[in-house]
C-alpha cells in the first residue's frame, strides 16, 4: 500500500542509474505483460541491465521487487504519526494517516494500481505479505497504544491496527475494481472506511 518509489535508495558501489526504484519499474513492466508467476528474477535481471547477483543486493526475492520501497514507506508512515497532534481525534488521526500513506504522484496511479492488483490477487505476494502487513499494524498499534497509555498488545491498540488494516485492503480492493478510479477516490474509499473506527 501507498509503495512509490524513490531514486535515493542506491546500493553504494553501483552505477549511479541503477536504483531500487528502476529495478521495481521494470519488473512491474515485466510482470503487466508476462503475468507475475511466468516472470524470473533472472528476467527482471536482464531487462534491468544487471546480474541476477546484483538484483539480490538491492531485494531478497521476487515478491520483494513487487513490494517495492515499504520500508521507506514505513518510515515515512512512523514519522508522519509521530506528528499528529495530541489534540487530534484519534479516528481522524488513523483517516489522515492512511491518506498520507496512500498518496503517490498522478503519474503513477496506473502502476500503482496495477501494484495493487497484483498484491491483492497472486498467492505467493500474498503470503509474503503477511510479514509487511504486521510492520504496518505495528506502526498503527504503537500509535494507539501510545495515545491510550496502553502497549501494542493490549486490546484496543491491537484490534484498531487490524480494523485499519482491513480497512486499507478492503479500499485497494474497490479501487482496483474500479479502472477509471484516480486518487481522489481512492482516499475517498479510505475516508469511508475509517468511519467505523471509534
Amino acid at each position: 500500500m501507498g509503495m512509490t518509489e524513490s531514486d535515493d535508495s542506491r546500493v553504494p558501489g553501483r552505477r549511479p542509474s541503477t536504483t531500487r526504484a528502476s529495478i521495481v519499474a521494470v519488473a512491474l513492466r515485466l510482470f503487466a505483460r508476462q503475468g507475475y508467476d511466468a516472470t524470473s528474477v533472472d528476467e527482471i535481471a536482464e531487462a534491468a541491465h544487471i546480474s541476477r547477483r546484483t538484483l539480490f543486493r538491492y531485494f531478497p526475492g521476487k515478491a520483494a521487487i513487487a513490494w517495492g520501497e515499504f520500508d521507506v514507506q514505513m518510515d515515512g508512515m512512523r514519522r508522519h504519526l509521530a506528528e499528529i497532534p495530541g489534540a487530534t481525534p484519534l479516528r481522524d488521526a488513523l483517516a489522515d494517516s492512511l491518506v498520507a500513506f496512500n498518496t503517490f504522484p498522478d503519474s503513477e496511479t496506473q502502476v500503482h494500481r496495477l501494484r495493487m492488483g497484483l498484491l491483492l490477487g497472486v498467492d505467493e505476494l500474498q503470503a509474503h505479505s503477511t510479514l509487511m502487513y504486521a510492520d504496518w499494524r505495528r506502526a498503527v498499534a504503537e500509535f494507539v497504544a501510545a495515545r491510550r497509555g496502553e502497549t501494542v498488545h493490549d486490546l484496543i491498540p491491537a484490534a484498531t491496527a487490524h480494523a485499519a488494516l482491513g480497512i486499507a485492503l478492503s479500499a485497494y480492493r474497490r479501487w482496483v475494481d474500479e479502472p477509471e478510479a484516480d486518487q481522489a477516490r481512492l482516499h475517498e474509499l479510505l475516508r469511508q472506511g475509517t468511519c467505523i473506527l471509534a
